[in-house]
């Protein structure tokens, strides 16, 4: 694991965003990488000096972390690359009141986070919780 992304060539976490397919980073390679050099904290998987995994966050150290991006190549998932990814930002902001994240509403993805101590925010009674989301519109 690395902090250091700037030491990789950004061609090879932009190849890893696409063998995920998220299109919507890798449409506008400009602005992954400005959100790369804008987030808070950044963590890639290296694997036989290749790029497998990245984890990206924001946060005001203080209050909130939020996690936004975390992705592992297809070849190299279920082997614990993103569990230790999480486990290493978690970690480093442990004094922080609130971790956050949104994700895609996949039974497997809710056994992840659950496993790693997040809850859904519909689990929540006490308090009585809401999430908002708006979206730039395309």
């Amino acid at each position: 694991m690395t902090e250091n992304w700037r030491a990789f060539d950004f061609k090879n976490i932009l190849k890893l965003y696409e063998s995920v397919n998220w299109i919507a980073y890798t449409e506008k390679p400009v602005e992954l990488k400005l959100a790369f050099e804008n987030s808070s904290y950044i963590l890639l998987a290296i694997q036989n000096e290749q790029v497998v995994g990245a984890l990206r966050s924001l946060s005001d150290g203080v209050s909130v972390h939020y996690l936004q991006d975390i992705l592992v190549s297809p070849s190299y998932q279920r082997k614990g690359i993103g569990r230790q990814m999480l486990e290493m930002a978690l970690s480093r902001y442990a004094h922080v009141r609130a971790h956050l994240l949104l994700t895609d509403d996949e039974e497997t993805q809710h056994a992840f986070y659950k496993s790693l101590g997040y809850k859904n925010v519909r689990e929540y009674s006490n308090p009585a919780l809401n999430s908002f989301l708006k979206f730039k519109k395309q």
